[in-house]
């Protein structure tokens, strides 16, 4: 195999690598700048991410809002 070819199968594989292990890093960071927030579901409780942090979301009565 050449060494040219061996390189592009290593970059494919570094930014495969690169793409997986950022999983949710667009969402929570990119989309919260862009639209103000993001949500995101943990264990059941919705949140909402913004740029500088995150809180729990409440529905309209006050009780934390279940997703």
């Amino acid at each position: 195999m050449s060494p040219a070819r061996t390189g592009l199968r290593l970059l494919v594989v570094a930014l495969a690598a690169g793409g997986l292990g950022g999983c949710g890093w667009f969402e929570r960071k990119v989309t919260a700048n862009v639209t103000g927030h993001a949500v995101a579901c943990v264990d059941g409780v919705a949140y909402l991410q913004f740029p500088s942090g995150v809180t729990v979301q409440y529905d309209r009565s006050g009780r934390i809002k279940t997703c």
